[in-house]
């Protein structure tokens, strides 16, 4: 019978942590290989990569330990260690060779400090001391204290955002509607506009994480092509709706003065007097649209996949063709609804120009009936210019009614009467 031998596990040769000399400075060992880092920070409670600039020996015993304030911390589980891909980046860019070795080094959580400079001490074992150790003077970073510098930039970013809308809004309202994002996001005739403000969620988001990753590594990610497409998709959506506005929803420039002049509009449009809720994301044409709510709902779940991904992902992020297709139909769809709603704007544009040419033969009528004294009053106006006074006054109304039903906005009796 025979017993199988357990293989011998290499204990840690420098287990009491005492690298340095009783000076506190110089090493006790003789000085290895270099290291090089792939990013600026170490990612405490994280995996980070690592270039040591030795051959891989795939039948030693290595270690991985980082100091932070004179506290050490790892193991032997800390370091994983490989022969560098041939396609590794650092690689790409001449900083390492194809000799090398890569380190992949979890920072214990213990290490977790404010960006101080740790120290990142590798070594193998194959005696009872070590031969060499590397080292590595890197800052490390703080999950905790990286999510508050994060949470503080977005909200920033996010007032910032705010406080820029509230300076080009005539509307006066509260601080805290003003934060509204509905209301930071409304378009141009005051109103919610779903694309605009998926802008804004999605931008949010990316910042958010690539600010997380500065501040957790110190390097600048990469972003996918489904992220750029997703900012691109909500970003032509919102231009397009914006060109079908100014093409169909908006009053021409002189029937737009007409208005202002007449008191039926303030003097900054139907932006002034409609309100963004947040029931203009999900409604068109005073009806629940169901392609709305469609593209929210998947906007949601995008973006929470986005967020669940992190910071590990957001170069490779990506979601399937078919659900990245319905948010682009989605767009498609409410661009194209725009374009096929009544042309109310339109006809109330050309009603009002023959309101202001029925006005304008008032006036004319008027003047001619007593070219050298103005009437005191439009009773006195109208008795002198009846025909025409009574041939606006059949007009007005019917104006009032489609303006109203339009912008939402009662017209006060006082302003139905003809400048003269």
């Amino acid at each position: 019978m025979t017993t199988e031998t357990k293989p011998k596990i290499q204990e840690d040769c420098v287990g009491d942590n005492n690298f340095r000399n009783d000076d506190h400075r110089t090493l006790r060992y003789p000085i290895g290989q270099a290291i090089i880092a792939t990013t600026y920070f170490l990612p405490a409670g994280a995996t980070t990569d690592l270039i040591w600039k030795t051959p891989y020996d795939k039948d030693a015993t290595y270690f991985g330990k980082v100091e932070t304030r004179g506290n050490i911390f790892g193991s032997r589980n800390s370091v994983t260690l490989s022969k560098i891909p041939e396609d590794h980046p650092m690689i790409k860019t001449g900083l390492a060779d194809k000799s090398d070795t890569l380190v992949t080094l979890r920072v214990p959580p213990q290490n977790a400090d404010h960006w101080t400079t740790a120290t990142v001490y590798l070594y193998s074992c194959d005696s009872k001391d070590a031969k060499r150790v590397s080292t590595l003077n890197l800052r490390v970073s703080s999950s905790f204290w990286s999510t508050i510098g994060t949470f503080s930039g977005v909200l920033l970013l996010y007032i910032f955002a705010a406080l820029t809308s509230a300076a080009v809004d005539p509307k006066s309202v509260g601080f805290w509607r003003r934060l509204n994002p509905v209301f930071i996001t409304a378009g141009s005739d005051g109103k919610g506009s779903l694309a605009k403000l998926q802008i804004l969620f999605f931008s949010m988001i990316v910042f958010g994480l690539l600010m997380f990753i500065v501040l957790r590594t110190g390097v600048l990610s990469d972003l996918s092509s489904t992220v750029l497409m997703l900012l691109g998709i909500a970003a032509v959506g919102s231009t397009a709706a914006k060109a079908t506005d100014v093409q169909r929803n908006r009053f021409d420039f002189a029937n737009w003065s007409w208005f202002i002049a007449k008191g039926w509009l303030p003097r900054g449009g139907l932006a002034e007097v409609n309100r963004a809720k947040w029931r203009d994301i999900v409604t068109s044409d005073g009806e629940f649209d169901v392609y709305r709510y469609q593209s929210c709902i998947f906007s949601l779940v995008v973006g929470g996949a986005l967020l669940a991904a992190g910071i590990n992902q957001l170069a490779s992020f990506s979601i399937p063709e078919t659900l990245l297709g319905v948010l682009g139909l989605s767009q498609v769809v409410y661009v194209a609804g725009k374009l096929t709603t009544p042309p109310s704007f339109a006809e109330l544009n050309k009603a009002t120009e023959e309101l202001r040419k029925k006005e304008k033969d008032f006036a004319s009528a008027a003047s001619r009936a007593s070219p050298a004294v103005r009437p005191v009053d439009i009773k006195a106006a109208s008795a002198l210019a009846k025909p025409e006074y009574d041939a606006y006054k059949s007009e007005v109304d019917n104006i009032r009614i489609g303006f109203e039903t339009i912008t939402g906005r009662e017209v006060n009796p006082a302003h139905l009467e003809p400048s003269y």
